[in-house]
């Protein structure tokens, strides 16, 4: 008996329901038949706008889309939320990944919603897309400019401050420090006058951890890279542009490009290859300094052997003759690197490399403009020991001591001391490579040795002066990297 009751009180509940679902529809229709639609939507509006008056909650809508510009906020907000779809709130996930990616990366997928909680704080975020027809049927990507996306987040009125001032400049630099750490390295060259449309990834394994490098050498350049990084409001203090200046001389193999590759990964910057010889004049040397992406390496290797920069009064116009199309002067590159135009750009990294620091006019590689003088060097044992542990895995070895002994005594590159190493790359072989090593040492001594012998008399002692001058000046004491710092 009570269960009859119970099913008649049910059956009478779904026909209420159906009869004031059925009502609402034919009034809907009487409506939209008979009242114009500028009158409909004028209630419509009246009515949402008194149930918002007396609702607690505000709504910020963000859009993807500012003009024809991408809303950075809504960028980030796609990252930052990517990285809370494990909440149990949100149902399904978009997952992707590009060339540029090191990552996958995750993000909501249509109509989902997400919970966020920040200072205690419920955020509610919903991702609303609409899709318009396309009008470009042979466009396979024409769908995709169709559709129209855009965040709500929801919050209580009382807490708008703490979303406009604090939550979503926190979501900002949440994305921005993601984006880094995703971020792939990218290498520039210069084409016909312009940088190479074309994006090169960077791959290059080279890191600080890696580099044979002396190790007080590569702790100094480091620190002075971390200096740089976080001196944004010392050089707005002290009214400089924000950019750092770094000379890399040395004779060759000595690990010059290997530094800038470690110094890349390390910065997460990108590189921007220029060869001077591929640029016609300062004007297009101007443009192609404009081109360059904030947080990024310029790189000008052999700067001594691209163009002719020696002399800027005695030999400009014996330079533009002998250098066909390019006319390139040394006050242009000066202009470019120190000049009013190198402020158009923040935390640049400009890096000159050369064999032979002698012929770079004082001008160019002054204070100001190469900041840091690093003398790449002649391999000792601070880089052969990172060497061996880099083909090896081993930090000592019997043999260690006489194979240091003889890099006091014979100038050797560690491209030539790696290439040694790399003949038997295997652990096991470890023993008959530093063997290898030793002969290879052993030889060379005894080459230089017999070279030594047979220079007349009266050269020899020239000779001897000079390289005896150059250990005092060029290393200090043997084998060791020397570089000269400028402050900030």
């Amino acid at each position: 008996m009570l269960s009859q009751r119970k099913e008649m009180k049910t059956k009478g509940l779904l026909s209420t329901a159906a009869s004031i679902a059925a009502t609402a529809m034919v009034i809907r229709t009487i409506a939209n038949d008979f009242f114009p639609a500028e009158i409909t939507n004028y209630f419509s509006m009246r009515l949402r706008s008194l149930s918002h008056r007396f609702s607690s909650q505000l709504t910020i809508v963000i859009d993807e889309f500012r003009g024809h510009v991408v809303n950075q906020v809504f960028e980030a907000a796609d990252a930052y939320l990517g990285t809370k779809t494990a909440t149990p709130s949100i149902q399904r996930v978009k997952v992707g990944k590009t060339d540029k990616d090191n990552n996958l990366s995750l993000s909501m997928d249509r109509g989902g919603t997400l919970v966020d909680v920040y200072e205690n704080v419920e955020m509610k975020w919903k991702l609303v897309c609409s899709q318009f027809p396309s009008h470009n049927h042979g466009d396979i990507n024409s769908s995709q400019r169709s559709e129209v996306r855009h965040y709500e987040l929801s919050f209580h009125k009382r807490n708008k401050d703490l979303v406009i001032d604090s939550y979503l400049p926190y979501i900002l630099e949440r994305a921005k420090l993601m984006r880094e750490e995703n971020k792939s390295i990218k290498l520039h060259t210069v084409v016909y006058g312009r940088w190479d449309d074309d994006e090169v990834i960077f791959k290059h394994p080279m890191t600080f951890n890696s580099l044979a490098m002396d190790w007080e050498l590569k702790r100094a350049v480091m620190e002075d890279l971390e200096m740089f990084t976080n001196g944004e409001e010392y050089y707005k203090r002290v009214g400089k542009a924000w950019k750092r200046g770094y000379l890399l001389y040395g004779p060759p193999g000595t690990g010059k490009s290997s530094l800038i590759a470690a110094m890349a990964n390390h910065l997460k910057y990108d590189i921007y290859d220029l060869d001077l010889a591929e640029v016609r004049n300062n004007s297009d040397l101007r443009f192609l300094l404009l081109s360059i992406s904030s947080r990024s390496i310029l790189v000008v290797e052999d700067i001594d052997c691209s163009i002719e920069l020696e002399n800027r009064e005695s030999k400009e116009a014996e330079a533009h003759s002998n250098q066909g199309d390019n006319q390139i002067t040394l006050s242009g590159l000066l202009n470019v690197i120190d000049g009013l135009w190198s402020c158009c750009g923040e935390e640049r990294i400009i890096i000159f490399t050369t064999n032979h620091k002698k012929r770079l006019d004082p001008a160019l590689v002054r204070p100001g403009r190469m900041d840091m003088h690093v003398h790449m060097s002649y391999c000792n044992a601070s880089v052969f020991k990172q060497l061996a542990f880099n083909y090896f895995g081993i930090r000592d070895h019997g043999v260690f001591e006489q194979i240091e002994k003889l890099l006091e005594e014979v100038n050797v590159s560690p491209a030539e001391v790696a290439g040694e190493l790399l003949k038997k790359n295997s652990n096991s072989n470890a023993e008959a490579a530093f063997q290898g090593l030793l002969k290879f040492l052993h030889e060379k001594k005894e080459k230089g040795e017999e070279e030594t012998v047979n220079i007349p008399s009266s050269v020899q002692f020239s000779t001897i002066f000079i390289n005896q001058s150059s250990r005092g000046r060029g290393r200090g004491r043997r084998g060791r990297g020397r570089f000269r710092h400028s402050g900030r």
